[in-house]
């Protein structure tokens, strides 16, 4: 195996270096569990759902090459790595752990004493890393796929909302969940392009993109659950999915929990992919 760490450097990404970064990511993922394929716009969505900045993430060079990336996120005391990858050919030589120690040091600096990430299950090679670097499973989230359907009688009827309405009521309902959904960030973003309904306790997203459909959030407010409201909430979304034209439906990172399980097959959801939160303190 050819060499190459010891001329790889660790750098703060550059503006003009965006284009790059997204050409480097898709040569890095085309063998990952889940082929993902990014774009410039994608890249700065996701950047922006999670409250981060281009400026923190940081590239692994060979050269002028792309050849690897992480990147960190702060939000007071609590960190994410939103994202890392290593070509190919770089792999094995130590580039992740360069980058990952890099990316803890700069969060650590940050203020940030504890920093989470998820690794799907099933991606053994990652997970390794993470253990290595003292990182320790926590939860699981999972992602699920189903079709809609057109419900009657799904309860109180859900009202339009506007972002600002939903904002605390998400606050309380995704206290419990994952670093990256509990950001408001991720509702606010979410809110371009999908229609917001809440209900007294709760409040849910609905998006379709051609035929296919999207349920970004759902969410009960913890003393206001076991009466039914998540789903009904979930009949209403699938109804109006059914409506838009989606022939089928995701749900992404939702809690791994009996509660979720019996939903998911109540309306005949499968389950996609498993992730594993992992968590280190600083």
């Amino acid at each position: 195996m050819e060499q190459h760490s010891e001329e790889v450097r660790i750098e703060h990404m550059q503006p003009g270096q965006l284009d790059a970064l997204i050409d480097a990511q898709n040569e890095i993922f085309e063998d990952y569990i889940i082929r993902i394929r990014s774009s410039k716009q994608f890249f700065l969505d996701f950047v922006s759902s999670v409250g981060g900045d281009l400026r923190n993430v940081l590239l692994a060079l060979d050269g002028s090459r792309v050849v690897g990336y992480v990147n960190p996120v702060a939000d007071g005391r609590e960190g994410w790595i939103g994202g890392i990858g290593i070509l190919r050919e770089y792999r094995g030589q130590g580039i992740g752990t360069r980058l990952m120690n890099e990316a803890e040091r700069e969060l650590g600096a940050e203020g940030v004493r504890e920093v989470s990430l998820e690794v799907i299950d099933g991606n053994t090679r990652a997970e390794k890393l993470y253990r290595h670097l003292g990182y320790q499973p926590t939860r699981k989230y999972l992602s699920a796929e189903g079709i809609p359907s057109k419900y009657q009688g799904f309860g109180t009827e859900p009202k339009p909302a506007t972002l600002s309405e939903v904002l605390p009521i998400h606050s309380r309902c995704y206290a419990d969940t994952c670093w990256q959904r509990r950001k408001t960030e991720a509702v606010v973003q979410s809110s371009k392009g999908s229609e917001t309904f809440k209900v007294d306790g709760g409040f849910v997203m609905v998006r379709a993109i051609d035929t296919s459909g999207f349920i970004p959030f759902l969410g009960v407010e913890p003393e206001k659950r076991r009466r039914g409201i998540g789903t009904s909430l979930a009949k209403f979304a699938l109804s109006r999915l059914h409506d838009m034209g989606a022939f089928k439906t995701a749900l992404y990172n939702v809690n791994e929990d009996e509660a979720t399980l019996r939903m998911l097959d109540m309306f005949d959801f499968k389950v996609t992919m498993k992730q594993t939160e992992m968590r280190k303190v600083l």
